[in-house]
């Protein structure tokens, strides 16, 4: 009896001297989790994604983009008014209307671009002024449009006064644009000026 005790006393001792060198069953954590604080913030701390939406200027975040976006179809529109009366100086008639057709598309374009433009104070006067242009070169085009359609004498005459009270109020609006490249707004190789038609 004493002999079957013993026995079973170094069974359980060899046991457990083996469950003592064997590996771990269950996987323990990396130091690295061991290790992590995870203290709260302190309070008023704003982490990068919740940050306002001002990019690195003082103006909305995507402000300047969709900006640029706009000023490529008002650049056009102004072109494009300056080019339709010196295709008719040259006599080319077909090529002043095709011009007309896309004064009325560019300025419609810029127009509607605007209109989506994220509100900015600063820039409030010179969003108001290029609209205006906008519109004034719509209508031009509109007119000529019609002047083409029909050869009606008053409808140029109504194109060509739309063109000059145009140009008439193309230096505030640079004036304006100006302001907001000395605010830092920049468009790629586009400078902040429009044409002026005379």
């Amino acid at each position: 009896m004493r002999s079957l005790v013993t026995g079973l006393v170094l069974v359980a001792l060899v046991a457990s001297v083996t469950a003592c060198d064997a590996p771990a069953r269950t996987p323990r954590p990396s130091p690295s989790l061991i290790v992590l604080d995870f203290s709260p913030l302190p309070s008023g701390t704003v982490t990068a994604s919740a940050s306002p939406g001002i990019s690195h200027g003082d103006w909305p975040l995507g402000w300047d983009a969709s900006f640029c976006r706009m000023f490529v179809q008002a650049v056009d529109a102004q072109q494009l008014l300056v080019d339709v009366e010196r295709a008719l100086d040259e006599g080319a008639k077909r090529d002043a209307r095709l011009l007309a057709d896309e004064l009325i598309q560019s300025a419609n374009s810029a127009g509607d671009a605007l209109a989506t433009l994220p509100d900015w104070s600063d820039a409030a006067a010179t969003v108001v002024a290029i609209a205006g242009l906008m519109d004034l070169g719509e209508r031009a085009g509109t007119e000529y449009h019609a002047w083409f359609a029909n050869g009606k004498e008053a409808a140029l005459r109504r194109a060509r006064a739309l063109r000059s009270e145009n140009g008439a109020q193309v230096p505030g609006a640079n004036a304006g644009l100006a302001d907001l490249a000395n605010a830092g707004v920049t468009c790629p190789d586009l400078p902040l000026v429009l044409e002026a038609p005379g």
